[in-house]
């Protein structure tokens, strides 16, 4: 009966994201994984867990068997193989979930430490192994009551929020108690109520930049044939000369294949068509020192490159490369074994606009956008093709709302095959172009808005919140024990 529920907990917990996005699902889901968790031994508890979390994420991140097989060549076992064991590497920062004893022999300042070790193990998952924050509870609730809490104190905080109110709807049923079961009412309520009266934009002035997005719905099979490369550019440069009045038009990330050179004739017009009153922005690979770089180049009066700094493992680099060599010769994904751009960046700007450059999987990480001006937005191009018609693209496009709410900042998104889109600082999509369809995006967006809380600081409060939530544990523990031993 217990692994039923862990099994209903794990479905019910991929729901709550995009593309179903029915939000109310984690709270359920979280109680389901409580319930089953109850009156276990820890060793139990650990095995318990470990099975939720590795169902979640074979459920959630199942698109990466779809890129193995599709575009790795490696065939439907070793890909299977390789997405279970990644699944599994994924989970074992969970086993920390099960650490904790009891929650109905507990008070409730109990449930704190339970949800610091749920949001502790997000964290892990977020930095090890190069880091994978995918599927992390905060990122499920854009367009809840928790909008006002992302530009405050991110997403994690909106993990441990989220966990310690279902810890306490838990509870509240499981003792029956009348107080706690009003208070869980009327926070299920407050829940529901749409954050209508919150808006983060807090424009300064009417400072505007116009903007042409363009998704070419080409997939990486078209991109990396060298016969139609012509064909493909040609596409790009009419694209160009329709949208001379938009101050910035953009591409989205590696467009083909051929890496970037300033001589290089397919890339002449890009050069030669922009000046300092219009920016071209398009993602391409580099090459620098023999070595090569996922890339994202601004053309304007003078020509500056971002290059990548956080790599997808066995899609633009191998982990462990030497241990994993005959699976790295086997994949067969091109220019798949990238460097990593440096972690301090040149600043890039528009005039007075700062741009804060991301690609792709970098959404994923917010310590990454380095917000230093109240005059920015953030470009973000991805190619979300190698996914095809999987959870991939919408999961992708929500985590990015999620950076544009911690940061209050637009967003203008821009992949090859969808979803592209132009999003609001308060984590609204002011439009989109769907998967699988070509397209152009156009308008203007505000520049000028106040920095975040978040911004400025960080996860700082929410970590500070956790280590004393542990630390007072801690202390408790040693304490019942030492009076247990007088």
């Amino acid at each position: 009966m217990k692994l039923l529920y862990l099994s209903i907990s794990s479905i019910l917990y991929v729901l709550s994201f995009s593309p179903f996005d029915y939000k109310v699902f984690i709270f359920f889901s979280l109680a389901f994984l409580f319930h089953s968790l109850e009156n276990l031994s820890i060793k139990n508890k650990i095995k318990a867990v470990i099975y939720f979390s590795l169902l979640c994420h074979l459920l959630g991140t199942s698109w990466i068997n779809y890129s193995l097989i599709n575009y790795g060549s490696l065939g439907h076992l070793l890909s299977y193989t390789i997405t279970f064991l990644f699944a599994l590497i994924i989970s074992l920062p969970y086993v920390l979930i099960g650490l904790y004893k009891s929650i109905s022999s507990n008070n409730y300042f109990y449930l704190c430490y339970i949800a610091s070790l749920f949001v502790l193990a997000e964290y892990l998952k977020s930095i090890l192994y190069g880091g994978f924050s995918w599927l992390l509870i905060g990122h499920s609730q854009n367009g809840t009551i928790f909008d006002s809490v992302y530009p405050i104190l991110g997403s994690f905080a909106v993990s441990y929020l989220v966990v310690l109110t279902s810890l306490f709807f838990y509870k509240a049923f499981n003792d029956r108690n009348k107080v706690s079961l009003f208070f869980s009412s009327v926070l299920l309520v407050v829940y529901f109520l749409n954050p209508i009266l919150h808006s983060n934009e807090n424009t300064r002035d009417l400072d505007t930049v116009s903007y042409t997005l363009y998704q070419p719905n080409i997939y990486p099979q078209q991109s990396y044939d060298s016969a139609q490369y012509s064909l493909i550019m040609k596409k790009y440069n009419t694209i160009i000369n329709m949208n001379k009045t938009s101050d910035l038009v953009i591409f989205p990330e590696t467009i083909i294949s051929i890496p970037f050179t300033r001589e290089d004739e397919f890339f002449k017009s890009f050069q030669t068509t922009t000046d300092d009153t219009n920016m071209l922005i398009t993602g391409l690979f580099s090459k620098s020192d023999d070595k090569f770089f996922n890339s994202m180049i601004f053309f304007s009066d003078s020509i500056k490159i971002y290059n990548k700094r956080k790599l997808v493992p066995f899609g633009e680099y191998t982990p462990w490369y030497n241990s994993l060599l005959k699976l790295a010769e086997n994949l067969n994904i091109p220019l798949s074994n990238l460097s990593s751009g440096p972690e301090r960046i040149e600043k890039i700007s528009f005039g007075n606009i700062n741009i804060i450059p991301m690609i792709c999987f970098e959404s994923t990480f917010p310590n990454l956008i380095e917000s230093s001006s109240d005059q920015e937005i953030i470009v973000n191009i991805s190619n979300d093709a190698w996914f095809g018609e999987s959870l991939a693209p919408h999961q992708h496009l929500q985590i990015t709302q999620i950076r544009a709410l911690e940061f209050n900042r637009y967003i203008l998104r821009v992949t090859n095959t969808g979803i592209s889109a132009v999003i609001k600082n308060d984590g609204q999509i002011v439009d989109l172009i769907e998967n699988n369809v070509e397209g152009t995006l156009k308008g203007q967006i505000p520049t000028k808005i106040k920095s975040s809380f978040y911004s400025e600081y960080g996860d700082i409060l929410i970590l500070m919140l956790i280590f004393f939530s542990l630390l007072i544990n801690g202390l408790n523990r040693a304490t019942k024990h030492y009076e247990q031993r007088l």
